[in-house]
C-alpha cells in the first residue's frame, strides 16, 4: 500500500521499489531433520521455530548496521524495514525424511514446514515491534487489508499485528540460493527445488589459468552413502529434478 514495484533487482531475482534492497537469509532445512533414513525421521518443528525467530532478529539488525552507498537507500530500508527470510534444502529434507517430492505427504510436509516459518517469522517481527517499535511507514488497516499477503494470515497473529503493530513490512522470500546450498549447506538442493543431480563434475578456474574438477555430491545422497547404505539402487523417495 505504500509503494510501487515495477521491476527486480539487477540480479533478477526479488521484486523491489526504487532504492529498495535484497536483506536476505536462508535457513538449511536438512540441520533439523532428526535420524534420517531412520525407521522414524522426524522433523524438528520447534527448533526451527526458535531459529526462524533469531534469524528475522538478524536480518532486521542487518538494516541498522549497513552502510549504505546512498540516502535514498537508507530511507527506504529504514522506512519499511523489508527482509527476506527464507530456506533451502526442502527436497533433500523431504528425502532424509523418505517423503517423495513429488507426492501428497510431500506436499504437506513442505506446507507444514513454510506455515511454520511464517507463523514463527511473523510474530518475531511483532515482539520485536514490541520491543523496538513498528516500521515508520505501518498502517494497520491497510497492512491488514485484502488482497495483501497478511490478510492471509492466522487470525491470532493479526490480532497481534493489531494491537503492537508490526517491525518489518515483509518478512519471507524463498530464493534460489545457488551458492548458498553449494558453499555453506554441503551441496543441500537448492531452495524449493528438488536436488539437480546425485552428483555431478565441478570444473573450478585455479589462480594460475589451469582448470582443476572436482566430485560435486548431492548432500542427501551424501548422507545416505556414508551411512552405509547401497546407492547403487536408490529408494523412490529420492527423487532429482
Amino acid at each position: 500500500y505504500c509503494e510501487v514495484i515495477e521491476s527486480t533487482n539487477p540480479c533478477g531475482d526479488q521484486p523491489l521499489p526504487d532504492y529498495g534492497c535484497c536483506d536476505l537469509g536462508s535457513i538449511n532445512l536438512c540441520k533439523f531433520v532428526h535420524d534420517p533414513f531412520g525407521k522414524s525421521p522426524s522433523f524438528d518443528f520447534a527448533a526451527f521455530a526458535q531459529v526462524t525467530a533469531l534469524s528475522i532478529r538478524m536480518l532486521d539488525n542487518v538494516l541498522d548496521l549497513t552502510v549504505w552507498p546512498l540516502e535514498a537507500q537508507q530511507k527506504e530500508a529504514q522506512s519499511k524495514r523489508r527482509v527476506g527470510l527464507g530456506f533451502t534444502g526442502l527436497g533433500d529434507a523431504l528425502i532424509m525424511l523418505k517423503l517423495k517430492y513429488n507426492s501428497d505427504e510431500g506436499r504437506a510436509m513442505a506446507s507444514k514446514i513454510t506455515e511454520a516459518m511464517r507463523d514463527a517469522a511473523y510474530n518475531a517481527s511483532v515482539d520485536l515491534a514490541i520491543e523496538k517499535g513498528a516500521f515508520p511507514l505501518f498502517d494497520a488497516d491497510k497492512y491488514l487489508a485484502a488482497p495483501h499477503c497478511a490478510s492471509r494470515l492466522p487470525e491470532a497473529i493479526k490480532a497481534r499485528i493489531r494491537i503492537h503493530g508490526i517491525r518489518n513490512s515483509h518478512l519471507l522470500s524463498i530464493a534460489p540460493t545457488g551458492t548458498i546450498s553449494l558453499a555453506f549447506a554441503d551441496n543441500a538442493s537448492n531452495g524449493i527445488e528438488p536436488p539437480f543431480s546425485w552428483f555431478y563434475t565441478r570444473k573450478k578456474r585455479m589462480t594460475d589459468g589451469s582448470h582443476k574438477e572436482y566430485l560435486v555430491e548431492d548432500h542427501a545422497y551424501r548422507v545416505y552413502r556414508m551411512m552405509g547404505h547401497d546407492v547403487s539402487n536408490l529408494p523412490d523417495y529420492f527423487v532429482s529434478a
